[in-house]
């Protein structure tokens, strides 16, 4: 078990921008704050996963210099609160946990004393994930149909589950890796607001040359940064009814039909001849590991074994 200080809290959280503070300032830096094991994984560019299993000897704050776009938290044990500048503070329980939506808003978490505290949390830095076009759909409708920038969401039984197993630490190496991978993705598409499904619309002819102009902006450049916002304003809709007249009409979303475009241009690249590194670029793709993970979901096959 590992004996953890102020400084040394501070040292892991600055890579994922965590500032902690003890508040009460007569309590000196170097003293104990937490005993157990902190954890920081990188499930993918720009996707990160926090695991804890500490036990509180000084209250403490960790706060976000540079909040991600969107976090999911689970508690396992323990309490803990949240809040984001200006807010009331949101408690998070076993069995629970928050989402948040911070935007440029500073979240700050508070963990109380005299307690064990185990708790999961994964983060997504949209700067990062802009190549990913599942991310960026989920992030879009995260950011659409959120309603409160914080808030609890309800845990599954089997995510909490997975999340026992994950901090148990009875798996190590590439299972380890695997589980928190899968655990991460997990929390993300369950902690993310549910949009709407997809209602029986009319649309109308005018509808379908709106939505044809939006496939002719991602033929004529699939690489670029799409945003839903930026593609329903081209299509004269809300960004919510081109969503769901897309999917009626072309029976996928918005960014899944561009993913299969990206990946469809760049089976012909790799048929030209070039590396696995510039047919990612060329669509669009800027960490050749998201390209590659894409392609094998998608065709089966490593794109290096296309070449």
């Amino acid at each position: 078990m590992h004996s953890l200080s102020l400084a040394d809290l501070d040292r892991l959280g600055r890579s994922s921008g965590f500032r902690y503070r003890l508040p009460a300032t007569d309590m000196p830096g170097e003293r104990c704050v937490v005993q157990g094991r902190v954890e920081q994984r990188c499930l993918r560019p720009g996707v990160t996963l926090a695991l804890s299993d500490v036990i509180a000897h000084l209250p403490f704050e960790a706060t976000s210099e540079s909040p991600p776009a969107f976090s999911a938290i689970v508690m396992l044990e323990g309490r803990a609160g949240a809040r984001l500048a200006g807010q009331p503070v949101l408690g998070m329980a076993p069995g629970a946990g928050a989402r948040v939506l911070a935007g440029a808003a500073p979240m700050t978490a508070i963990h109380p004393a005299g307690q064990r505290m185990r708790s999961l949390n994964v983060s997504v830095d949209a700067q990062m994930t802009r190549d990913d076009p599942m991310i960026a759909e989920l992030l879009s409708v995260a950011h659409y149909g959120a309603g409160q920038a914080l808030r609890n969401w309800h845990v599954p039984d089997h995510l909490e589950r997975a999340a026992e197993q994950v901090l148990s630490g009875t798996w190590h190496g590439a299972m380890h890796a695997l589980l928190c991978e899968g655990i991460g993705l997990q929390m993300l598409a369950l902690a993310a607001p549910v949009a709407d499904a997809t209602p029986d619309l009319r649309v109308s002819a005018r509808d379908r040359r709106m939505l044809q102009r939006v496939i002719d902006c991602l033929q004529a450049a699939p690489a670029a940064d799409h945003s839903l916002q930026d593609l329903a304003r081209l299509a004269c809709m809300s960004p919510s009814s081109l969503r769901q007249k897309f999917q009626q009409v072309h029976r996928c979303s918005v960014f899944a039909w561009l993913r299969e475009r990206r990946l469809q241009l760049a089976c012909e690249q790799l048929r030209q001849g070039c590396s696995v590194q510039q047919a990612a670029h060329f669509v669009g793709y800027r960490h050749a590991t998201n390209f590659a993970t894409a392609f094998r979901a998608r065709y089966g096959i490593a794109p290096s074994q296309l070449r």
